[in-house]
């Protein structure tokens, strides 16, 4: 997979896109509970083949201890969202993903989408779902590269979700390959029609909005409206009304092209063509996508999903019970972090290469066992003869 990956996609996206430029590295997060250590990267991208290279997806690469050796999770957000939401300013040991995951060995990279946070914000109609999944794999390949902190990441999950799961994950992954794990939050091949006609009612132009106004937000760019948040991504009674407010004043936007493309994307069966282990997880009450029983059970959700995905997704699911849509700022989000470790253990792990057990190890168990024996055997007339056969024994084992 991966020496095909090379051969068909490098290609596709020329020297000039797979470049980097150096930038002047920042710890954004010198000393956290959790001792992550997170460097500000900036990564030149073209939104399609064959255009030009001129726009900045933004990007913190966190790690513990050092980077070399290890897997990295490529972290993309829903609409609305940037990286805040996987590492999110305000209880952090709580509702940072980010910090649960370097805990557990791994490297992430958390990304701002086009369009979004500090990543440049092109003209609205040019940030689509075709754009998102194209700068994607730029992102992935630049990862195997080395072209990201100098270090060659040999095996990469991406981790998306809502419109980072069904959007650019989904797509970019079917197309182009280049990564060892999917993990899909937030999203199900089912449309709630009754919450999508509620979500699309509570979109309204970003420069209109307080937070935003500021921004210079080019035409087509749109946010929530002021109190819609709670609502719209949670189940509120599981959680912490500080975080819905700090949302409020976190939230980035979407742009009209990326909201044109959201029925056909999620609705789509392009995720057939995932062949590497996916996880699916999902919020218990996540009102976007949890309709009659899918959400009730893991068996459910695997019956309903399983027909969208390839025998080589040996898919997976998991619920975090009563968490609405926004399952990572969840009173229990720590159970679905748990169960992230827990999968990436299973399905990629945390390094390039285990480390295996020692050679010597019943050599040496052995080896002094006979040492044993023949003291104890010293004391009987029949010491020699009988020592001498054990140790015979005992070799002639090892070599069988």
């Amino acid at each position: 997979m991966k020496a095909l990956f090379y051969r068909t996609v490098l290609p596709l996206f020329g020297a000039s896109a797979i470049i980097l430029q150096p930038l002047a590295a920042k710890t954004v997060k010198a000393a956290t509970m959790l001792s992550t250590t997170c460097i500000e990267k900036s990564l030149p991208v073209a939104l399609a083949p064959g255009e030009p290279v001129q726009y900045q997806i933004y990007g913190e690469l966190c790690s513990q201890d050092p980077i070399e050796g290890k897997t990295v999770q490529v972290l993309v957000s829903g609409l609305t969202y940037d990286h805040n939401y996987w590492d999110f300013p305000y209880d952090n040991e709580r509702y940072s993903y980010v910090n649960s995951q370097t805990e557990a060995g791994y490297v992430t990279f958390n990304i701002d989408r086009i369009g979004i946070g500090n990543s440049s914000r092109p003209p609205s109609d040019q940030v689509t779902l075709e754009s998102n999944t194209y700068v994607l794999a730029q992102i992935n390949q630049a990862l195997r590269n080395g072209d990201i902190q100098g270090v060659k990441f040999d095996r990469i999950i991406n981790v998306g979700h809502s419109f980072g799961s069904f959007g650019p994950i989904v797509n970019a992954v079917s197309q182009y390959g280049g990564v060892d794990g999917v993990i899909l939050t937030g999203f199900l091949h089912n449309v709630n029609t009754e919450y999508a006609d509620f979500a699309l009612n509570s979109f309204y132009p970003a420069q209109l909005d307080p937070v935003l106004s500021n921004q210079n937000l080019p035409d087509g760019y749109l946010t929530t409206l002021p109190g819609t948040r709670g609502s719209l991504y949670y189940n509120e009674s599981n959680t912490d009304p500080q975080v819905i407010a700090l949302d409020e004043q976190k939230k980035s936007t979407v742009t009209t092209s990326e909201l044109g493309s959201l029925a056909s994307a999620v609705l789509s069966d392009t995720s057939k063509q995932i062949k590497v282990p996916t996880l699916l997880a999902i919020g218990e009450k996540d009102n976007p996508f949890c309709t009659g029983n899918i959400c009730d059970s893991i068996e459910n959700l695997i019956a309903f999903e399983a027909p969208f995905y390839s025998p080589e997704a040996q898919l997976q699911a998991y619920i975090l019970p009563n968490a609405g849509h926004d399952i990572n700022l969840s009173l229990n989000a720590a159970s679905w972090y748990s169960a992230a470790r827990q999968w990436s253990d299973r399905f990629v792990g945390t390094n390039v290469q285990s480390i295996p057990e020692p050679c010597f190890k019943f050599s040496f168990l052995a080896l002094v066992s006979v040492a044993i024996l023949q003291k104890f055997l010293a004391h009987t007339k029949r010491q020699n003869k009988t020592s001498k056969a054990i140790v015979k024994f005992v070799y002639n084992y090892e070599e069988n």
